[in-house]
């Protein structure tokens, strides 16, 4: 079955759009922002913006899922591996995961050094619960299973923004090491903990 056929002329489009509006974010901010700033920064009309996105919000958004979708190929096929107390499954998942962080460094700086709401860390939190609580039929109601999730996820994107600031003037091996011996046991202990909580 032939895959259709993508129009060159619209992935130009976008990428102008996406290209001005994070060139915008940092130098107006994101809340300045005028769809009529974003046309004339990409050298476009506004009838063209409004023929890909709704408004700036929908732009935001759908920059934020297109991006959060990338990381999905890091992390969800290495889930089995942690349960069978595989430590390399976290440096390949970490290495993934810096790799496209770095391929899309300009997007990732942006969101994560400038004030936008609803916060793009949150967008990344969210999207690293999903993954380490994948295959449970329900979230855990256990406070303090909350607590170290919470804990947990807040660290790594903490440590994903520090990096981001200044990648140039890190080794990522040097950076997934570091996580990896961290975050490893910390990950395997919380799954211990679902599985005990929901076994009871």
């Amino acid at each position: 079955m032939n895959k259709p056929k993508i129009d060159l002329r619209i992935v130009k489009t976008r990428k102008a759009i996406k290209d001005s509006f994070l060139t915008l974010i940092q130098t107006k901010g994101y809340d300045r922002i005028t769809i009529q700033d974003i046309a004339d920064q990409a050298i476009i009309n506004r009838n063209t913006f409004y023929l890909h996105y709704i408004d700036k919000p929908d732009l935001m958004e759908k920059l934020c899922i297109e991006h959060i979708d990338l990381l999905n190929v890091c992390l969800p096929e290495y889930t089995e591996d942690v349960q069978n107390e595989d430590p390399s499954f976290m440096v390949i998942a970490l290495k993934s995961l810096f790799l496209i962080l770095e391929e899309h460094v300009v997007f990732f700086r942006t969101m994560l050094t400038h004030e936008i709401e609803p916060s793009f860390s949150s967008y990344l939190k969210d999207h690293f619960k999903q993954i380490i609580l994948s295959g449970l039929d329900t979230p855990p109601d256990n406070l303090k299973i909350q607590i170290s999730l919470e804990y947990m996820v807040s660290g790594l994107v903490g440590a994903i923004s520090l990096w981001i600031k200044e990648p140039e003037h890190y080794s990522i091996d040097e950076w997934i090491e570091q996580l990896s011996n961290i975050h490893f046991n910390n990950i395997l202990d919380l799954i211990r903990s679902i599985n005990g909580h929901s076994v009871q």
